[in-house]
Order: structure tokens, then sequence, then C-alpha cells
């Protein structure tokens, strides 16, 4: 009888353990089907703090959801150096970059193109207050600092000087990260920068250093930024490439159409001010323009020769027409006029 009464208390108590256990198993490879089933694949998109980077920050705010099959993931890093190195590695399905130093890179062997130009124009020229004009700085031995060697904002300075009679060797031109210009500018260290917006405007603003030129003063409807876009992605993935073309877009007709409230999404993208960005996206009206994505060969055939002329490549290469893909934001194009 005591044995009796033990296994009838034990019962339950089994019973309701192998309930639990049985409902830890069920529900937890209910979970994890449930996971499976909704995850999606984040595709690594590169930036820095750049207003020509914009129009990725309204994507972010406006158009994630648009993506079916994709989680769209932004990575920023401060220098081109770093940006070059993700591509490279296979960190990055894409990055927005300098206009040269993507056709610089694709010459080198990176297994990429160009898919979109991220905007026009876009770019200003600051010079320390000493120097009343750019021909001011004949003769003076100046120290211009630039983005990049490889950047339009390099080529936009020679063409500058060629503009003002002053001979480009009479300039020392130095890469330096667009973040550290306007301290470097203040300390002395340089006497001045081209660089993309809102770096310049900002600097106007704080007071430090005035406004040469701005960059459709120098070569009007410039190639300025680019996506230059790892053949992986655009060959083994076409249709997620697609719906970021069609969302970047989107985008940039949004930013043409509603700068203020692009100004203000853009804010951690741009390091300036929804205020002192906005001024940029509207005076004057084309300073910057996102209205037209499609990087023509007539485009990439302007940039090379300027390369060309300023000494930064020997020659213009015979394949230059491979070094693009527009047949996504063609597409795009169509879909959002």
């Amino acid at each position: 009888m005591p044995q009796q009464r033990l296994a009838t208390r034990k019962c339950p108590l089994i019973y309701s353990l192998l309930l639990m256990v049985t409902f830890v198993i069920f529900n937890g490879c209910s979970q994890q089907e449930q996971t499976t089933g909704n995850s999606k694949e984040t595709i690594n998109i590169g930036r820095l703090i750049c207003g020509g980077h914009l129009s990725l920050a309204v994507v972010e705010n406006k158009y994630q959801q648009d993506f079916t099959d994709f989680t769209l993931k932004t990575v920023q890093n401060h220098n081109w150096d770093d940006v070059v190195h993700d591509m490279k590695s296979g960190k990055l399905a894409g990055t927005f970059i300098l206009s040269p130093l993507a056709m610089q890179l694709i010459r080198q062997g990176l297994d990429a193109k160009i898919v979109m130009m991220a905007d026009r124009n876009g770019n200003g020229f600051i010079l320390a207050k000493q120097y009343k004009s750019i021909e001011a700085l004949k003769g003076k031995k100046a120290i211009i600092a630039v983005p990049h060697l490889y950047s339009q904002h390099h080529v936009l300075l020679y063409l500058s000087l060629q503009q003002h009679a002053v001979p480009y060797t009479d300039v020392t031109v130095v890469p330096m990260p667009p973040r550290d210009m306007i301290t470097s500018l203040s300390r002395g260290e340089i006497d001045g920068f081209v660089v993309g917006e809102p770096e310049g405007n900002r600097s106007v603003s704080l007071g430090k250093g005035w406004m040469a030129a701005i960059s459709p003063q120098i070569w009007e409807n410039h190639m300025d930024h680019v996506f230059l876009a790892s053949n992986t992605f655009i060959k083994e993935h076409p249709q997620q490439l697609q719906e970021l073309m069609n969302s970047l877009k989107k985008a940039g007709n949004f930013i043409e159409t509603h700068p203020h409230e692009a100004a203000i999404m853009g804010e951690g993208y741009t390091g300036a001010s929804a205020q002192v960005f906005e001024q940029v996206l509207t005076t004057p009206a084309n300073w910057i323009d996102y209205s037209d994505m499609i990087p023509s060969d007539a485009h990439i055939q302007a940039m090379a020769e300027e390369m060309v002329a300023m000494g930064l490549w020997k020659d213009i290469p015979n394949n230059l027409n491979s070094y693009t893909d527009t047949s996504f934001i063609q597409k795009a194009t169509a879909l959002h006029p």
C-alpha cells in the first residue's frame, strides 16, 4: 500500500514534466521555423558623412519597407581607404564613392561597375580669409586639401586654378578627411579646401573661410559621387540591386521636391544641421542635383579626360565603356522619372 500511494503521487509530477518538455521542444522548433521563414538577407552598402549620399538616408527613412527579400544595412566609414578595403574584401555589396576613385579601382582590376550617379555638382571651394580671390593663390605655394587625390574635388581644384590663371604647380594638394578640414583651416595648417557639401557651407556658417566657388561655377553638371556595385552583387542578386536602385531613384526625386524634409532626414549623413544643408539644396537650385542618376558614357569620358590632363592617368583605357552598367538605373528612371 505505501508503494502504491507513492506511485500515485509521482505520476502527476512525471506527467507534468513530460508536458513541459513537449511544449518547450514544440515551441522551440516552431519559433525557429518562424524566424527562418521571415529572415532576410542583409545587404551592406558603404557610405561616408557626405551630402552626396543623402538619397541613401532617405531610403533608410522612407523606403526600407519596399525591399521584399533583403534588409539594407549602411556601413559608415570615416575615410576612403576604409571604403576601398571593405569593397576589396567583399564586406560591401556596393558603396557610394568618389567618381574618379571608382574609375581608378576598376582600372586597377576591382571586379565592380558604376551602376548609378549619386548626385551632380554638390561641392565647394573654400579659401582662408587672407586670400581675397582664387587669383591671389598665384605664386603663394598655398596648401589646398581635397578628400582624396582620386576625387572629383581634386579635378575641380585643377579646373578652377586653370580658369583663374593660377598654375597648378603653385599649390600643394594634400588628401585629408573632410571632417578634419575646418579645424585644419582654422589652425592655419592649410590655406583652403575643396569638399562635398555641406562641409564648405558649414565652414562659412562658422566663420572659417569663405566660399570662393561652388562646383556648378567650375564644371556645371559634373559627375560627383557614384554608386559602385560588385560584379557578384550585379550577377547573383539582380532583383535586390534593382529594388535598391528603384528606391534610390525615388529618394532622389523626394530630395528635389521636399528639400526641407530631406535635410532633416539627412542630418546624420551630412554632419550638418538641416538648416545648413537645406540651403545647399535650394540656394542656388543647381548647387547639388539628384534628378539625373544615369552615368552616361559622356560623363565617364569627360572625367577620364580631365584625369589624363592633370596627370592622374597616363591615358584613357580602351574599355572605358565597360566601367558602367546603367541597365538598373535606367529601369528605375523609367519607373520613377
